[in-house]
């Protein structure tokens, strides 16, 4: 039976952080127990009538070499390398195919390779956040009645406005009057008239308030985000179907890789 490529996926998945914490192991063993790679034998025969010297003999045997080491690291990560490379052979073969069908309409056939960046350019950080792009878009206030502008000055363009507002400005002044006094008649000596304040309002002008917007209105960012997240569970759908051909190894082994870097 023959290995699918959707099983190769999970396999790859699998050993990914098995072949990572082996890589981070070695280099560790090879930095701090540089004495397991060491050996030392001391003997020490006392002549005849002198006291024998214990401390003079001595045996520390050899842990492990670099080559039984790198043995075990290239036997271990073979099966990780060799599917890794089988994947990225049968992604590049052409083999790994699948309609894209987005919203009930078809895109058309697209490799894995193609899907795959296509997933990544919408999901993934590598490239910015298309999602976090999308959630920032400024939108208008729902508050607010828009409509589409008439204005000469937006011709052309995507601007919205609010109603026109209109009114007349006033303003007001404080104008000192004084009071009548029944008594005036009366006086023989200095009066002093009682006085008042009246407050005396005046238009002064007519005034015109409106607003304008190139926001999107809320219906469109949220349209915006559902269509990617469509395109996205498109895309993972696709992913799935091009994933069930068949394997092609790859001749990049571990074997291949390794024994030229640490043998030549």
């Amino acid at each position: 039976m023959k290995l699918k490529l959707n099983v190769l996926l999970a396999i790859t998945d699998a050993l990914r952080v098995k072949f990572k914490n082996m890589v981070a192991d070695h280099t560790k063993f090879y930095s701090k127990s540089q004495g397991s790679f060491k050996g030392a034998k001391a003997t020490y025969v006392a002549r005849e009538g002198c006291l024998d010297d214990m401390s003079k003999r001595g045996f520390t045997r050899v842990v492990t070499t670099v080559d039984e080491k790198i043995s075990y690291f290239i036997k271990e990560s073979r099966e990780f390398i060799d599917a890794l490379f089988s994947q990225e052979k049968t992604n590049a073969s052409g083999l790994a195919i699948a309609d894209l069908v987005v919203d009930g309409k078809s895109w058309g056939v697209f490799t894995s390779l193609e899907l795959l960046r296509l997933k990544s350019l919408i999901e993934s950080a590598e490239l910015g956040s298309i999602e976090s792009m999308l959630s920032s878009i400024p939108v208008r206030s729902d508050a607010e009645i828009w409509n589409k502008t008439t204005n000469v000055e937006y011709d052309g363009r995507e601007i919205w406005e609010s109603p026109l507002l209109s009114g007349v400005s006033k303003t007001s002044t404080k104008e000192e009057y004084i009071l009548a006094d029944p008594n005036l008649s009366k006086v023989t000596g200095t009066y002093t008239p009682k006085t008042s304040l009246k407050t005396i309002t005046q238009e002064v002008g007519d005034y015109t308030v409106q607003e304008f917007s190139g926001e999107w209105s809320h219906r469109e960012r949220a349209g915006a985000l559902k269509r990617r997240n469509d395109l996205l569970i498109a895309v993972t759908k696709a992913l799935k179907e091009s994933n069930e051909c068949e394997v092609v190894k790859s001749d990049l082994t571990a074997e291949r890789i390794f024994e030229y870097i640490f043998k030549g």
